[in-house]
């Protein structure tokens, strides 16, 4: 049972947050009023989360106490405010907080954040989960149903949250084709999905929304949604797969910022490639397990990210600065930039894009999306090497073949001469030894057009040099490796 600390200076409120916690299977291990009296706490009971009201009495308030907790003691906390406006959850957003809640929050609300945060607090922990693993159990504990789907359709994951919305449990589902299972009208979806899968590089989104869609229970009943759609793309340890979380329409189908965020995290999470987010004042909101240990192997700690702007914990030379993360949201476009990168004593090469991620014709976040192609940078360096060497020996063939063709013209004149000069048995050795010669000019005349024949060959399939194939075979070996792409 995880230990569960409030920090609320509403006695009232406390009992109300401490008697639900207990009603979903928490363990409420105390009450604090105050900043100081919450890190004390903290110190002596250890819990597994702090619950963490921004507004307290005393000289602290809950952001710097929130702050000193997760510094100090690695343990997460969630935000609680009865303060909506933008810049109150904007400053606590740039602390080290996992998520905020709204005052008031439903019960619903309240778990899902939990679990969210305990969860992403273990694989930032580096709990030895393989990146299948790591998504499920991201989808395990999302209040939100999410189906996910292989390029055909077909059902490859479903989480708790929507074996409950359907009716459909997860044995029945999976291997099931997603539009027909649940009567969902496929020419509706299909263009978001093309898009997501196909969109040129500066068009590129993660998400997609698409709404009034009805979806048939198990049960036959009839249930109005709408749906934020991801695309993962197929790597080394995955296949291509489309997330689709589905949202009841309850009147209007809205999305908060914690549900988008939580969608995100979906995409994140199943893309193998070192991937991070940043909102507008250039602070990394979300990252992936593989993110962190990249940066983990060059000495980089995520703890306590967000105080501070990407460009002030990340290397310029690789990321570049203030200006350049700006790019993304000033010209609304995105950027692809080459970078080395020393990690765990070894120098890597990067592809590193920048993605901008619209919301209401507008980019809020960017995404930056890190592939490893170091091993083709080393094939283009040899292959290039080798082309160099390959059209030097090309060259040296032919001269020899201009040197064999010069030499019959002398040899006949030779023979010629021989015959009239020459007594009849030396004429006979001469003619012996000019035949040999012959021989040996056929069978390099022979060799010749079987080189021309392999010339024409190479040329046919792009020349003598190899690197541009090398690139093309490498970019279509990407093409599956980046997730978000």
């Amino acid at each position: 049972m995880k230990k569960i600390l409030i920090v609320e200076d509403s006695a009232l409120v406390a009992l109300e947050i401490s008697e639900t916690l207990k009603n979903l299977g928490y363990n409420v291990v105390g009450e604090a009023a105050s900043g100081l009296e919450a890190i004390e706490m903290v110190r002596d009971l250890r819990p597994d989360l702090v619950l963490m009201d921004i507004i307290l009495k005393g000289d602290m308030d809950g952001i710097e106490a929130a702050d000193r907790i997760y510094s100090n003691y690695d343990i997460p906390v969630i935000y609680l405010t009865a303060h909506s406006d933008e810049a109150t959850l904007e400053r606590a957003l740039k602390t080290n907080a996992f998520g905020y809640l709204i005052k008031p929050f439903n019960d619903r609300e309240l778990y899902s954040n939990i679990e969210i945060t305990l969860h992403k607090h273990r694989i930032m922990k580096k709990v030895d989960l393989g990146p299948r693993e790591a998504v499920d159990s991201t989808l395990n504990v999302l209040a939100d149903p999410v189906v996910a789907v292989d390029e055909s359709g077909i059902i490859t994951r479903i989480n708790p949250a929507a074996e409950n919305f359907t009716g459909q449990t997860k044995w029945e589902a999976v291997g099931s084709d997603f539009f027909r299972i649940f009567s969902l009208d496929r020419e509706k979806v299909q263009p978001a999905m093309d898009s997501l899968k196909n969109d040129v590089f500066e068009k590129r989104t993660l998400l997609s929304w698409v709404d009034g869609l009805s979806l048939v229970t198990k049960k036959g009943e009839t249930k109005q949604v709408s749906m934020n759609i991801g695309y993962v793309r197929a790597g080394r340890q995955n296949n291509a797969e489309y997330f689709f979380v589905l949202i009841p329409d309850e009147g209007t189908a809205t999305k908060t910022a914690d549900d988008t965020a939580n969608h995100y995290r979906i995409i994140l999470d199943a893309v193998e490639n070192p991937i991070f987010m940043v909102d507008g004042d250039i602070r990394i909101v979300l990252f992936n397990r593989a993110f962190q240990e990249t940066c983990g192997k060059a000495g980089i700690s995520l703890n306590g990210v967000g105080d501070e702007p990407a460009y002030a914990v990340l290397p310029h030379s690789v990321f570049g600065d203030e200006y350049d993360f700006m790019d993304a949201f000033e010209a609304g476009t995105g950027y692809v930039r080459e970078r080395l990168w020393k990690t765990d004593g070894e120098v890597r090469t990067y592809r590193i894009e920048t993605i901008p991620i619209f919301e209401n014709d507008r980019p809020i976040y960017a995404a930056i999306i890190m592939s490893d192609i170091s091993e083709v940078v080393e094939f283009e360096e040899r292959n290039g090497k080798l082309s160099v060497s390959l059209r030097a020996y090309t060259r040296n063939v032919e001269d020899i073949g201009d040197l064999c063709a010069g030499l019959k013209e002398p040899l006949n004149n030779i023979r010629k001469h021989a015959a009239k000069v020459s007594p009849p048995f030396e004429s006979m050795q001469i003619g012996a030894a000019l035949a040999e010669l012959s021989e040996l000019i056929y069978s390099i005349d022979m060799k010749w057009l079987e080189y021309e024949k392999v010339k024409k060959m190479v040329e046919s399939a792009g020349g003598f040099d190899l690197v541009p194939a090398v690139k093309s075979i490498a970019e279509e070996g990407e093409g599956g490796g980046e997730g978000a792409h």
